[in-house]
């Protein structure tokens, strides 16, 4: 078996993993969702600017706001989190961990390395996401971090392998379904009337472009594949970014 056929296999058995049904995720958060919370409303500002800085004129400036906000609340964040998860070091190690990222990130800010900035938070993600996984722990917004991956796999693909592509999406869709399933009361989960209206909107253009990529796959070339899939990433990003407190 090949690398990237044991990758999607391995991406295949991460879904199963995480499709648990109606969890704390689906409904009111737990304490410690609360907490996770609180953390990404000013993270993921911080993730995304970053990964845009480039693209428009104020970008620089806005990612550099975002990523010392995040660093001026830390202090207060970090406690909190950790706290969030008693008695598993695995929880700690994560958290530090996650700092030792973010303090890389603030470091390739200052020096407008914007890319490396990104890449370093999104490390962040990624180590509280899999150790929470691996606790157990049913967290709302993590299924949009297990279905980013594959999304990514999808939107990024610039050639077609019809049955590999046919099991990313497969594993994408069904990781996507969980999400459709979910309810995301505002006041819950502090969103503004605005930012709940842009998940609303984002989460059915989401589910649209995942119906098209499906009929792009049953009827279309591999150029409606491709187009197809690249346009499943705006809406997703939009869904996802709707979680961050704006600057």
């Amino acid at each position: 078996m090949n690398p990237s056929e044991t990758r999607r296999r391995l991406m295949v058995i991460g879904v199963l993993c995480v499709l648990p049904g109606r969890g704390r995720g689906a409904g009111l958060p737990s304490p410690a969702a609360a907490t996770f919370l609180r953390f990404d409303a000013v993270f993921i500002p911080a993730l995304f600017l970053t990964g845009n800085a480039s693209k428009t004129p104020d970008g620089p400036a806005r990612a550099l706001a975002a990523t010392k906000r995040l660093s001026e609340q830390w202090p207060t964040l970090k406690p909190e989190l950790s706290a969030a998860v008693p008695g598993q070091r695995s929880w700690l190690k994560a958290v530090q961990t996650a700092q030792a990222h973010m303090r890389e990130a603030d470091t390739l800010a200052a020096k407008t390395q914007w890319a490396q900035a990104h890449e370093a938070l999104e490390k962040v993600r990624e180590v509280l996401f899999e150790t929470r996984r691996a606790l157990g722990i049913d967290y709302a917004l993590d299924k949009f971090t297990a279905y980013h991956e594959v999304m990514e796999t999808l939107a990024n693909a610039t050639r077609v392998q019809r049955p590999a592509f046919e099991v990313d999406f497969a594993a994408a869709r069904a990781l996507w379904r969980q999400i459709e399933m979910m309810s995301f009361d505002p006041a819950t989960y502090g969103l503004s009337e605005a930012r709940a209206r842009q998940l609303a909107q984002a989460r059915a253009d989401e589910s649209n472009a995942l119906s098209a990529l499906s009929q792009a796959l049953d009827t279309g070339s591999d150029a409606d594949v491709l187009k197809a899939a690249a346009a499943i990433k705006p809406p997703f990003v939009r869904a996802y970014v709707a979680f961050g407190t704006p600057l």
